[in-house]
């Protein structure tokens, strides 16, 4: 294994991805790229330590997985070299996973749902993230099907331009492909995606039925996306079904720019955001609602610290309810009323339906739903005092 190739090997300790499962990864791409020929040894364990300052029994365990998958031979005293066989890319189906970051609880959840259903059918995933690039975006999928994966699932990044690979793709129907949470208009893919409107619905219902009136709908400005429109949707119908207005949505960051947790959580302990002080100016308004709804628990989370900003307190003066469910909502001050969706079992059910892709199915494309659940907790209650539309 040549300098240069060695020095592609690196470990992300800023998400939450096994470290043997990305050296695993990363290994599999080299050698069935051909970036790696048969026979060319590795860096050794201690080398490999040293070069991504992990512990030897991590690299251990990804060079023995990559040995029982028929990718590498280690020789005793020798060391590990990729395997001379001819027919080592026959030797494990590969499933390419792509999604546009691993740093949030939602992203691992995803990975993690998809990889176990790889592995009860004796598949290995080669994993990577387009960092909301459509240009890697590109990148990747010819990489991946450069690499001969059986079939592709995509948790793609949010943009509609029909030139991007993605779309050229589902035109030719070259590879099987599987979308995950989202899916974009003028795509010929199946796709699995979460209870959006019926989720945002039963929110915003029980926001209602708790005796709220005025209530708004908290987002980026980024409505075109699919789950964010299904979501405004199921808060604009429930409103109108009981009789009352629907609030013009509140926007907050920068257009058509879709954050994530590692852009928003941060802000959250800063002394300062942008988008907290705009919402906690909004909540300073004489109209302002009594109860929020807001695009995701991320903004949720935005709009508990622009409440305290506002000397308003959480739930008596603000009712707050997001939507995912992350890790850390049941966990804050105010722990969080939120709807909970399964993306564990998202990525499974995207995953059987590649296989189903793969082993021979071509019918229409196909869309399943997954039941979204309101979560109740601390940041909810009755409005202190009846209000008016």
């Amino acid at each position: 294994m040549n300098k240069r190739n060695a020095k592609k090997i690196t470990i992300d300790k800023t998400i939450s991805i096994p470290f043997h499962v990305q050296l695993l990864s990363q290994l599999r791409h080299l050698i069935l790229s051909g970036q790696l020929d048969p026979g060319s040894r590795l860096p050794s364990e201690a080398e490999l330590k040293s070069q991504l300052e992990i512990s030897r029994s991590t690299i251990r365990h990804a060079l023995n997985n990559a040995k029982a998958e028929g990718l590498i031979e280690r020789v005793t005293g020798k060391g590990s070299f990729v395997t001379s066989s001819p027919n080592v890319k026959a030797k494990l189906d590969l499933i390419g996973y792509i999604t546009f970051g691993f740093r949030s609880d939602l992203q691992v959840k995803l990975l993690s749902g998809a990889e176990s259903a790889t592995k009860a059918r004796g598949y290995g995933i080669l994993f990577c993230h387009s960092n909301r690039d459509i240009n890697e975006e590109n990148r990747l999928l010819d990489q991946l099907i450069k690499d001969k994966v059986r079939g592709i699932l995509i948790w793609p990044a949010m943009e509609e331009d029909k030139s991007r690979r993605l779309f050229q793709l589902s035109a030719k129907g070259l590879i099987p492909l599987v979308l995950m949470d989202r899916t974009l208009k003028g795509l010929e893919y199946d796709y699995v995606i979460s209870e959006n409107y019926a989720g945002a619905y039963t929110a915003t219902e029980f926001l209602i039925k708790l005796g709220h009136k005025r209530i708004s709908f908290l987002s980026e400005p980024i409505l075109r996306l699919i789950t964010v429109a299904e979501r405004l949707r199921g808060y604009r119908q429930a409103l109108n079904d009981a009789g009352l207005k629907p609030l013009d949505p509140v926007l907050v960051g920068t257009p058509n720019l879709e954050l994530m947790a590692e852009d928003i959580i941060p802000t959250l302990s800063a002394s300062n955001s942008k988008e907290i002080e705009q919402i906690a100016q909004y909540l300073g308004k004489p109209d302002r609602p009594t109860a929020i709804f807001a695009m995701n628990d991320l903004v949720a989370m935005q709009a508990l610290k622009a409440a305290n900003l506002a000397g308003l307190r959480v739930p008596e003066n603000l009712s707050i309810v997001g939507f995912d469910d992350m890790d850390i909502v049941a966990h804050l001050e105010v722990p969080l009323t939120t709807v909970s969706q399964d993306t564990s079992y998202m990525g499974r059910r995207a995953a059987e339906l590649l296989f189903e892709r793969v082993e021979g199915y071509n019918g229409p494309p196909r869309r399943e739903v997954i039941p979204a659940h309101l979560q109740i907790r601390a940041s909810t209650t009755s409005p202190l005092s009846p209000q008016s539309v």
